[in-house]
């Protein structure tokens, strides 16, 4: 069993189509992403996963609860000279963690280990603070190479392809 973070959609099917192969059926999905301002953004990159997770008969947990001031805590966190996109993977790779704990999961990744455009080295240092911290294992595996064929299939599936990160800080463009 092992529980999927989703950062979006277009990250997601090539990550879902291995760890189906690794785990068949015991793969479950979580969207949270605390991260992704405004909020039609959030909405639009929320229902485009659901969308493609009802397609693909994928169990997706949905958590929109909003980690009071997350963005004064990114921004304090660069002031102090660390990276705000460590602090904003380490959020969303905790929650991953203790909801993988909650459900029983013993195990838990992230497609934002798919993404060419995030900072590949941050998200491991995350996920593996989270597990050390819950008791849960991250499991790592990059799935940047396959990262385009599942953004082409999501661009065939005609589903919404974001074009930033989502957090404001980011200006509009990838972390």
């Amino acid at each position: 069993m092992i529980l999927l973070h989703h950062c979006c959609v277009v990250c997601t099917p090539k990550a879902l189509e291995f760890l189906r192969k690794e785990f068949g059926k015991a793969v479950s999905g979580l969207w949270y992403n605390p991260n992704i301002m405004p909020e039609e953004e959030h909405s639009r990159r929320l229902n485009a996963l659901k969308e493609y997770a009802a397609q693909e008969k994928h169990a997706l947990l949905v958590d929109e609860s909003i980690e009071s001031g997350w963005v004064e805590s990114a921004k304090k966190e660069e002031a102090e000279g660390r990276p705000r996109c460590a602090f904003c993977y380490y959020v969303r790779m905790k929650r991953t963690a203790q909801t993988a704990v909650k459900n029983g999961i013993p195990r838990f990744t992230t497609t934002l280990l798919s993404s060419p455009h995030q900072k590949h080295e941050l998200v491991i240092e995350a996920g593996k603070r989270a597990a050390s911290e819950s008791g849960a294992e991250f499991y790592y595996r990059d799935f940047r190479p396959q990262f385009y064929e599942g953004k082409n299939e999501i661009y065939k599936r005609k589903l919404y392809m974001q074009k930033y990160c989502g957090c404001p800080a980011s200006g509009g463009t990838a972390c």
